[in-house]
């Protein structure tokens, strides 16, 4: 049993190495992944508020012209009110006139809500610009710059899972699957050590007689508690 616990004690330290190697690549992919998403963020921002200020615009620009049409109707209205030779008439125009008037008035106002929408749109919209712009480019700078550190990482990964599918031709399958449930469940730890009649993992106190079966290593043993496999190595005396 201890060449079985020696080969899994090798398996575990090249998966440990993966685990790490696989997590540094993780890593690096989120920071990229993570500028990507702030970029793109900014980008639809900016992208809708500009939509928004094109309406706003076209919509700023008809109220004006309605504006205007509206001022040349009054001035029309009231030139004829001039010429008008009866009440019914007058009246008639007077009306008109204090319509088109309000109208007129409601316009403005729009058109001043408009034009106070408008600045902090345009404040925000130049604000966007640079933002999309540094983070554009901070995004091309970590793609260029982790590049080759990705390269390397899948290198040494690759490399690993070559001498790993070497070791686990050594380990009985039925074990192996143990091992790989334990190491997934306990935090890349599947084989620990027995000291002091203490599993080292999850520091439960062993009961003796696993513990002095342990140290026999006339078999694979497994704490009761954690189920990590564990072993037994003698003090070494100088």
């Amino acid at each position: 049993m201890r060449e079985e616990i020696a080969r899994l004690m090798s398996l575990q330290t090249i998966d440990r190495e993966l685990y790490e190697l696989e997590q540094a690549l993780s890593s690096v992919a989120g920071r990229v992944e993570q500028l990507r998403l702030e970029h793109e963020q900014h980008q639809a921002e900016l992208d809708r508020l500009m939509a928004e200020e094109q309406e706003s615009g076209l919509a700023r620009r008809r109220m004006e012209k309605e504006l205007a049409e509206g001022e040349a109707r009054i001035r029309n209205k009231r030139m004829r009110l001039n010429q008008v030779r009866n009440d019914k008439e007058m009246q008639a125009l007077t009306h008109e006139v204090e319509s088109l008037k309000e109208n007129n008035q409601r316009l403005e106002a729009d058109v001043l809500a408009q034009m106070e929408g408008a600045a902090p749109r345009e404040s925000r919209i130049t604000e966007l610009k640079d933002l999309a712009a540094k983070k554009r480019a901070e995004l091309v700078a970590a793609e260029k710059e982790i590049a080759a550190q990705v390269e390397d990482l899948k290198i040494s990964i690759s490399k690993q899972r070559v001498d790993r599918d070497l070791m686990v031709k050594n380990i009985e399958a039925t074990l192996l699957q143990r091992y790989e449930m334990i190491f997934i469940r306990r935090g890349a730890v599947a084989v620990i050590e027995a000291k002091g009649g203490t599993c080292q993992g999850c520091r439960m106190r062993l009961p003796p007689q696993l513990y002095n079966e342990i140290q026999q290593h006339s078999q694979i043993h497994f704490c009761p508690n954690c189920q990590r496999i564990l072993f037994y190595e003698a003090a070494r005396h100088s």
